[in-house]
């Protein structure tokens, strides 16, 4: 880009795992900025498997042991060394572990400029419950976090819905909106990979869901509506959910839901699937559904759509163009997403194609790397 002052970016998470959305962000911005010349490193604990990026360096600390705030040793004296550097600044990604904390602290301290990515983790929807798991995230920002982060240069949204929830609490702070971004040679090279032998597939037509097994992914409304849905519908579909079990206490409700539903043999709990057998499900599904609670955005619902595979999801995602591209908003309630689920049954195969094909139109257009990456590219600059 003219006039761009190449730099070095830290990307710094307290979860790197390949089933964490923000895994994928990280990883995907970082292979872009290697390719346009930058330097990044991500830093992220130790011990949570081998991911390594494709392009930049991973360099892992070990975590504090029996502590729950994720709190990173050698952390403090590795980013001290790096500080004294021009041409560098620190991407924190989350809001709630010591290696945010500490990165923030550190860059204030010796003046590096720094991006704030919450992902979505400052959301009201987490708020709601106010019990005790609420109240004490309320202390711990309003004592400990915030008074690191109200230094940062500038706080980074996804989506404009997420801005203005921000706004709230970053009063006067900068902030920018950038939303996440797919790459479709990396999709496209999968796809072109694929075979017909994958172990998953049922020979039924069937709806896909793909996620962490979350409250906030909204799974009990979809398992809900779609029981409700096969008693209206005269053809007849499978329902696939693919994701970790990251709160067993919820997977274990989705469970006995399905069995009082009494929908066992038509709902598949498939546990986590990666790389091209997932590429695999989405390709031979009739549509995606993820009715989130909240959601910026969300990787999986690009993925789905650069596949051209129809994806029915929520206002609260934040996606622009979504329902003029093809793909079904609603809002996360059994009401609306059973209606909806009901016309996805009865389209046509050329119907659905159609629609898949426009989603894959929109994703390129708006959350592909080519539009998004120039973007990054313009706040980075400004940022160092």
């Amino acid at each position: 880009m003219k006039g761009c002052q190449l730099g070095h970016i830290f990307h710094i998470t307290d979860d790197i795992t390949p089933i964490s959305g923000v895994t994928g962000v990280i990883t995907q911005l970082s292979r872009y900025l290697t390719g346009k010349g930058w330097t990044t490193t991500i830093l992220a604990p130790e011990g949570q498997g081998n991911l390594l990026p494709r392009d930049g360096t991973l360099i892992t600390f070990p975590l504090t042991a029996g502590g729950v705030w994720r709190f990173p040793q050698g952390l403090t004296s590795y980013l001290r060394e790096q500080a004294p550097s021009r041409g560098q600044g620190f991407h924190l990604h989350g809001v709630w572990m010591g290696f945010q904390w500490l990165a923030a602290r550190i860059a204030s301290r010796t003046k590096v400029p720094a991006l704030l990515s919450p992902h979505d983790m400052l959301n009201s929807w987490h708020f709601r419950q106010r019990g005790f798991k609420e109240l004490r995230k309320l202390i711990y920002w309003r004592t400990v976090a915030y008074p690191a982060f109200r230094h940062i240069s500038v706080i980074h949204a996804v989506t404009p819905r997420e801005r203005d929830d921000l706004h709230l609490w970053f009063p006067g702070q900068r902030l920018e909106v950038i939303p996440n971004a797919i790459d479709l040679e990396e999709i496209d090279r999968l796809r072109s990979s694929l075979t017909d032998d994958s172990p998953f597939m049922p020979a039924e037509p069937y709806l896909l869901f793909v996620g962490r097994l979350r409250p906030q992914k909204g799974i009990e409304l979809l398992i809900a509506a779609f029981a409700k849905t096969m008693k209206s519908t005269q053809r007849k579909f499978r329902l696939l959910i693919v994701g970790p079990e990251s709160d067993p206490h919820y997977a274990g409700k989705l469970r006995s839901l399905v069995r009082l539903l009494k929908i066992e043999k038509q709902v598949s709990f498939l546990g986590p699937v990666v790389g091209a057998p997932k590429v695999s499900l989405y390709r031979h599904a009739w549509a995606f559904c993820a009715p989130s609670q909240t959601e910026a955005i969300g990787l999986v619902n690009l993925e789905a759509a650069a596949l051209e595979l129809p994806v029915v999801t929520t206002h609260e995602t934040g996606l622009c163009g979504w329902e003029e591209g093809g793909g079904v908003l609603v809002h996360p309630q059994v009401e609306e997403l059973s209606p909806a689920l009901e016309k996805v049954c009865s389209w046509s195969e050329s119907e659905r194609q159609d629609r898949g094909q426009k989603l894959r139109q929109l994703v390129e257009r708006r959350y592909s790397w080519q539009a998004v990456g120039p973007q990054w590219l313009e706040l980075y600059s400004s940022l160092i």
